[in-house]
């Protein structure tokens, strides 16, 4: 009987054992035409019926190698995948890092100026404070007729108490900024992550599909190295 043995050639031996025996041979297979005519029929039923079968991802435009198992080749789109996701969120963060940097500036600035606004509010205050006191002091002291230091003391005072109300409005309108630079802030690093996690998810092994393929062969793809003749036991 003529076959192909699993192990190609050399699985086989030239050597007979000593007590072989031999069923009668076919004429056809003494024929050495006839093996050429069988090769030439062999690659014909290859290009017919034979497939390679094949798991192809799309997403990642890579195919599994001959003989490779579904758990080895998602177990290297994996490997890909998270190649890939670390490329994508550090080109993600690059992408915002410049608007981020941005308002936090604003925000040092915007947080500067709060301070600089208490800090003038408090002056103010004190100011205030000291005119009031001594306005108050000199009344005190028992003058009995408003002098025009006293006058101009007292109008230094009401001054003063107006500076602090338009003082306290520019604390409030300096924090209200701040209040909102870092709503923005808080927004967009929101913003950020929600795009990371979906780039995490959308680059997940587990959830990459996979098309199956029956790749067939091209003419030029089939090489049949020899047909020969060999013998089985029984």
């Amino acid at each position: 009987a003529a076959e192909i043995l699993e192990g190609g050639k050399a699985a086989l031996s030239r050597e007979a054992p000593a007590d072989a025996g031999y069923a009668p041979l076919p004429a056809a297979f003494l024929q050495a035409r006839n093996y050429a005519r069988w090769s030439r029929e062999l690659a014909s039923v290859l290009y017919q019926t034979a497939t390679l079968p094949v798991l192809r991802s799309a997403q990642l435009k890579l195919s599994s190698q001959p003989g490779e198992s579904a758990g080895d080749f998602r177990a290297r789109l994996a490997l890909a995948l998270r190649e890939r996701r670390d490329d994508e969120i550090d080109r993600l963060r690059r992408k915002y890092a410049p608007r981020l940097q941005t308002l936090q500036n604003q925000l040092a600035r915007a947080r500067q100026k709060v301070e600089r606004e208490r800090s003038q509010l408090s002056q103010q205050k004190m100011h205030t404070v000291l005119s009031m006191g001594a306005t108050i002091l000199g009344s005190l002291l028992g003058r009995k007729v408003v002098s025009s230091g006293t006058l101009g003391r007292a109008t230094t005072a009401a001054r003063s108490a107006g500076r602090i109300s338009r003082e306290s409005q520019d604390v409030q309108h300096a924090a209200d900024s701040l209040e909102t630079l870092e709503q923005r802030h808080a927004d967009l690093q929101a913003e950020l992550e929600q795009a990371v996690a979906k780039l995490q998810s959308s680059l997940n092994a587990d959830s990459v599909a996979l098309d199956e393929l029956a790749i067939k062969p091209r003419k030029s793809d089939i090489n049949i190295a020899e047909v020969a003749l060999v013998w089985r036991a029984p």
